[in-house]
């Protein structure tokens, strides 16, 4: 979540007139991808406006929010895109947008075992519900966006971190003709950074920021989870990715070749945002945006190297 698109107080009124006048109405910084505004309605409902911004396509909206239904009308909390009108995507300054419900709760920093535990069972019934599905989009942010984004490093040269991305770039020259062609494929969040999991307490109460989901291997959206919140100033926290597995697995059961290409998929997921994350700091340089630091993954992907946490299955 950010800011890239100034949207005033009157065109968000225009836009939820059917639904109420507004009170409050805040940018949320939080974020690099998309524009988003909190919006408080003097009936005192909230709602999360967001502008769709380059990297998500109008096409895949529709895909993005059916998943969200289909988490939430099997027991997930997730936001819904609400309908006005008979239709729930709407125009802003000439970008895609919708309302979203609000999810109540706050992420965590540093959590405890009884959160552990509870984010172990709910990603556990994010892939058992995202396997009962026909809905599919393919994953763009592996392969298709590597091309891309290394094809634009290859005619502006990075300003920043140019060692690490020369190091990445020789890897991923070797990893891109080993994907395994063997493994199931879910509907995955893609992204569930501890920013995007909220809480009540020691509860999840809820999933946020579905538009990097896809359909792709569970243990793609695994080594995500894994890499982001298990890893802290390049240490990696054993003993909370041990009290996580043990409660995701009473779940979710992975197949033997799904647990020998764990490895494989931690490195991919570093890579992944480690190059999004330096083409940001590079060309994205555009509205009220906190970039965040890619040798955070340039680290992980180096301790994926050395380290196989696949032998903790």
């Amino acid at each position: 979540m950010a800011v890239y698109t100034e949207v005033s107080l009157s065109e968000a009124q225009e836009l939820f007139q059917p639904l109420g006048k507004i009170i409050e109405f805040e940018g949320i910084k939080e974020g690099v991808e998309n524009t988003n505004y909190l919006v408080k309605l003097s009936d005192n409902k909230k709602f999360i406006l967001t502008l769709f911004e380059k990297r998500t396509e109008e096409q895949d909206l529709p895909y993005f929010n059916n998943l969200m239904k289909l988490f939430y009308d099997n027991g997930i909390s997730c936001p819904l895109s609400l309908t006005l009108n008979n239709k729930n995507l709407f125009k802003i300054k000439g970008k895609p947008c919708c309302i979203y419900s609000f999810i109540e709760g706050r992420p965590v920093v540093k959590p405890n075992l009884e959160q552990l535990k509870s984010l172990g069972n709910s990603i556990a019934q994010l892939h058992q519900f995202g396997d009962h599905s026909e809905l599919f989009r393919e994953n763009m942010m592996l392969l298709p966006t590597w091309k891309f984004i290394t094809s634009q490093f290859s005619k502006n040269e990075t300003k920043l971190n140019s060692s690490e991305y020369k190091y990445i770039l020789n890897n991923i020259h070797t990893l891109s003709d080993s994907f395994p062609q063997n493994l199931r494929k879910i509907n995955i969040h893609a992204d569930l950074f501890k920013d995007n999991i909220f809480f009540v307490g020691n509860q999840v109460s809820g999933f946020i920021d579905f538009f990097f989901s896809c359909t792709d291997t569970i243990i793609y959206d695994l080594a995500t989870f894994v890499n982001a919140w298990f890893f802290s100033k390049n240490k990696f926290i054993e003993e909370n990715y041990v009290s996580f597995l043990r409660s995701y697995k009473e779940i979710i059961e992975l197949t033997t070749e799904e647990k020998s290409n764990f490895n494989f998929y931690l490195k991919v997921s570093a890579i992944r945002f480690f190059l999004t994350r330096i083409y940001d700091l590079n060309f994205n340089l555009e509205g009220d945006v906190k970039h965040k630091n890619p040798l955070e993954f340039f680290e992980i992907f180096k301790f994926h190297e050395k380290n196989n946490l696949q032998d903790f299955f």
